[in-house]
């Protein structure tokens, strides 16, 4: 018993501790994501890195719905090619003011213009209309498989309460055996004094029992 309890402590603290950094991990990283929105919003600049859910089925299945893309600020026009994935502002596409990502289709210049023309890879179509380099935010670099489910589940009503209560219930739970563990301590420093006062009780009336047979003794002696 004591061996399994030891080592449920020792998985306990391995999971808490992988909680508690993955925790810190996705502060820092959201921390640097909105500081460089702010960043880059004050200097009228794209952001460094852009995060979007996929809603749409126009790229699949190269991405997915729920799929959540990263991208990354492209500085040049001349860093993007046919085939690239982009994400970008389009004015003839009725999206409600949101982004599209979908492929650069076809790229030319006109009076000095670059254009670009996109498709998504699950239309039979191109994309109406042609942008130009103002009109993107970044170029696709990596996604995370259904991520986006995750972000709307922790957007709902319960998903707020689980990552509420979840870290608190991982503190609430690890003070508690903290609490247990300090009692068992104590319980067992009560016993080991108590055992010793009764020892040394022992002892003293021990050495009154020889103190007063050799005061007997003496006694007789006398008389």
């Amino acid at each position: 018993m004591k061996v399994a309890k030891k080592i449920l402590k020792i998985i306990w603290k391995i999971i808490t501790y992988i909680i508690l950094i993955f925790l810190a991990l996705l502060a820092c990283f959201l921390i640097f994501y909105i500081g460089s929105q702010i960043i880059a919003k004050g200097k009228n600049e794209r952001p460094l890195i852009s995060l979007f859910t996929i809603v749409s089925p126009s790229m699949e299945p190269t991405i997915m719905v729920n799929d959540v893309i990263f991208d990354e600020r492209v500085n040049s026009e001349n860093d993007l090619g046919v085939g690239d994935i982009i994400t970008f502002y389009s004015e003839t596409i009725d999206t409600g003011g949101y982004t599209v990502t979908h492929r650069i289709y076809k790229k030319y210049t006109e009076n000095g213009i670059t254009y670009f023309e996109t498709k998504g890879d699950n239309n039979v179509y191109p994309d109406s209309g042609r942008i130009v380099f103002s009109d993107i935010v970044g170029k696709y670099k990596f996604k995370i498989n259904g991520l986006g489910n995750i972000q709307y589940f922790v957007a709902s009503k319960w998903g707020w309460i689980l990552i509420i209560l979840i870290p608190c219930l991982i503190f609430i739970t690890s003070d508690i055996f903290k609490l247990i563990n300090a009692y068992k301590i104590k319980k067992d420093l009560n016993n080991i004094n108590t055992n010793i006062n009764m020892k040394r009780k022992k002892e003293l009336d021990d050495n009154k029992k020889v103190r007063a047979l050799i005061e007997k003794a003496n006694r007789n002696n006398k008389k």
